[in-house]
Parts: structure tokens; C-alpha cells; sequence
């Protein structure tokens, strides 16, 4: 009896898994989840199919602290459009949701929301280059300074 109600829950969830719509099955992705305070990041949106018809024409993201700087769709795969939306973000860290409006040619909009966390900001490496350059600059110097000492004539002593 054990097995049978196991066997039927099973046939149940698959059934239901089966008769999902196909916009249940899509997702939305922003990538990066981290975003980074006081720098500007390019989002990569995938939108699911938000509405029957036609693909959105136009994407905006915005969030406390999270300003939009551009918005462009990269493309489509199957019924998903893909966005790339440069964003600044002033934000403080710690998690911020983020509102997405996708704006169609009829003037209609549908608006999803998604959490992104922000993380403190990095470090400046804007010095790296030039602290690697004067490294290696330093280095070959040693290099060729010893191998200056090594090929001179040595005195007959």
C-alpha cells in the first residue's frame, strides 16, 4: 500500500509539472548578482516572455542607488529577449531590488522585480599598471646590471 501512494505521488507531480504553462517554466537572469558600490556595471538581462506578442522594445532598470545610464537589447533566443543595461551604482551594501520595465510598441508595460546584492567597493587598482610597470622596470634593471658585472673582463688579479 506504502508503494502505491509513493507511485501515485509521483504520477501527480509529473502531471502537474506537465500541464505548466511554458511561461511557469521561464526565468528571468540578471547577471551580475553582485554588484559592486560606486562603479558602473553592465547587467546582462535575459527576460522571459512577459505578455503574448511581440518582444519588448525597450528596458529600464532602476533601484535606490542604482541609477540607469543605457539600455540596449543584445538579441533574442527562442521567446527570451536579451538586454544589456549599463547601470551606476551608489547604492550601500547589502541586498537592493531592482525594478525591470519592459515597454512594448503599444505603450503597455509589465514591470518584474529582481533582488541583486551590492558588495563594498574594491580597492582602487587604477595604480596597478604603474606599479607593475616601475616592478618589472626595477627587475630588468637588476637583470641587466648582472649580467653587465658577469661579462666584464675580470683583472689578472
Amino acid at each position: 500500500m506504502g508503494n502505491d501512494n509513493v507511485v501515485r505521488g509521483l504520477l501527480v507531480a509529473v502531471a502537474g509539472a506537465l500541464l505548466l504553462p511554458a511561461s511557469g517554466l521561464a526565468h528571468l537572469e540578471v547577471t551580475p548578482a553582485l554588484l559592486e558600490s560606486g562603479r558602473d556595471v553592465d547587467l546582462q538581462i535575459e527576460l522571459p516572455e512577459l505578455r503574448p506578442g511581440d518582444p519588448p522594445t525597450s528596458l529600464s532598470v532602476r533601484g535606490d542607488g542604482v541609477l540607469q545610464l543605457r539600455s540596449r537589447a543584445t538579441g533574442t533566443l527562442a521567446r527570451e529577449t536579451r538586454w544589456e543595461v549599463r547601470v551606476h551604482v551608489g547604492a550601500e551594501p547589502g541586498p537592493t531590488e531592482l525594478l525591470l520595465r519592459a515597454g512594448f510598441a503599444d505603450g503597455s508595460t509589465v514591470e518584474v522585480r529582481r533582488t541583486a546584492t551590492v558588495v563594498p567597493a574594491q580597492t582602487s587598482d587604477e595604480g596597478l599598471p604603474l606599479a607593475a610597470a616601475a616592478f618589472a622596470a626595477v627587475g630588468l634593471a637588476a637583470i641587466v646590471g648582472v649580467a653587465v658585472l658577469l661579462r666584464r673582463p675580470r683583472g689578472a688579479g
